[in-house]
């Protein structure tokens, strides 16, 4: 009886062909894929490339400068009865460093605008080159506030050795304006990041043996070739140099004390130029 009881448990099925999505002996078709025609192909291609801002996030700050570089130097030229060979005084009247003509508070603006105007297309176009091609690894490591004060500190103190240089050591006055004085403070302070820099070392030790070449070769060439502002670049490079160390960029190894420190020195050095040519009226 228990024999009778386990087999009457078990249940026989067949399958039908209504169990199936499909006939057995029925061909399957293939899936047709959806065909993309040349415009839908653009548009897929468009979405997939980064913005322009995407693209040159590290750079905003330098494109910035470069565009209005060059605006200015548009309107120079307009101004110059356009011609790219741009009139003395035309680079007076608009703001050149010109020592004789910093007499009052009122002609301080002299320090700042002559970092925007250049004398021909050929001193615009080197000084934007070479803005372009330090200013992505500086806006990265320093940050763009910090970079952008590096470049008026740079070209400031350029401008204001110039200008102790006419009034001080006599000579003769000159009409000196461009970016370079800028540009070198800004070739000095890649060379330093190998230094100051607390991240990879290593890779900004090449960049700075590589720079170090390229400030050497600008310097003979400030020293070899007439018409140019010795004092303007060697002054550049002197304010890269302090920038660097005032700056409060968290990436640079430089304690808050010798930022501090630094920052008066270099505010006190510029009173007391202004102040002893009577500018200041003091």
């Amino acid at each position: 009886s228990i024999l009778v009881v386990v087999c009457s448990d078990f249940r026989s099925t067949t399958f039908e062909e209504t169990d199936v999505p499909y006939k057995v002996n029925e061909p399957v078709e293939p899936q047709q894929r959806a065909v993309i025609d040349d415009d839908q192909l653009k548009r897929m291609m468009a979405d997939s490339q980064p913005s322009f801002f995407e693209r040159n996030r590290y750079r905003l700050v330098t494109l910035a400068l470069i565009a209005i570089n060059v605006a200015v130097f548009a309107l120079e030229a307009v101004l110059s009865g356009m011609r790219i060979d741009i009139s003395t005084r035309t680079l007076v009247d608009m703001g050149a460093m010109y020592a004789p003509l910093v007499q009052s508070p009122a002609d301080l603006y002299r320090f700042v605008t002559p970092m925007f105007l250049h004398m021909d297309l050929m001193h615009l176009g080197f000084n934007m080159v070479a803005l372009y091609s330090v200013g992505e690894v500086l806006e990265r490591t320093l940050g763009r506030g910090n970079y952008l004060v590096l470049y008026f500190i740079a070209g400031i103190t350029g401008n204001a050795v110039s200008y102790a240089a006419d009034v001080l050591l006599g000579g003769g006055s000159a009409v000196s304006a461009g970016a370079s004085t800028s540009v070198f403070g800004l070739f000095v302070a890649v060379a330093l990041l190998a230094v100051l820099h607390k991240g990879n070392r290593s890779l900004f030790t090449q960049y700075s043996k590589g720079m170090l070449g390229v400030i050497a070769v600008n310097v003979a060439y400030t020293l070899l070739v007439p018409n140019i502002s010795v004092s303007g670049h060697l002054g550049g490079a002197l304010g890269g140099l302090v920038a660097m160390f005032m700056i409060p960029a968290a990436s640079l190894r430089v304690p808050n004390p010798v930022r501090v420190v630094v920052a008066v020195l270099w505010v006190a050095a510029l009173v007391w130029l202004l102040v002893s040519q009577g500018v200041l009226g003091v």
